[in-house]
């Protein structure tokens, strides 16, 4: 059992909407880029693959406002025969903003059809395997 991959990003002015805090839209770029993190060890970002969601669910906790930082925690939740089922935390000063639940499929960039997950992707995979009950 692995930890999950940690990353942060900055929380930008233009990220703001009407009623002064973070869009909600923006969330999902957060999640992506800390997806981005567990996706370049796994040479899954260019070449004969790539990896497209399949599903994507957001549960928005508490509003984010500028200026700031936000955390980004990515773990894996299951390995499939051509899926990953991810989960992703976004915090602000500790604080639980909102958590993704996702489902990823690898896919041969030429037919656009999802491919079985090698073991080598597996392998990678599992240092970030967290069981869902063992996050808080």
């Amino acid at each position: 059992m692995g930890e999950p991959i940690v990353t942060a990003q900055k929380l930008r002015f233009c990220d703001t909407d009407k009623l002064g805090h973070i869009n909600n839209a923006v969330y999902a770029e957060m999640f992506e880029a800390g997806r981005v993190e567990m996706l370049v060890p796994l040479g899954l970002l260019g070449g004969p693959h790539a990896v497209v969601i399949a599903r994507l669910e957001i549960d928005f906790l508490h509003e984010m406002n500028w200026p700031g930082e936000v955390t980004i925690e990515t773990w894996v939740a299951r390995v499939g025969t051509k899926s990953l089922h991810m989960r992703q935390r976004l915090l602000v000063v500790g604080q639980e903003t909102a958590r993704s639940r996702s489902v990823l499929a690898v896919i041969d960039v030429q037919t656009r059809r999802a491919v079985p997950l090698t073991d080598g992707w597996r392998e990678v995979l599992m240092q970030w395997y967290v069981a869902d009950d063992n996050v808080s």
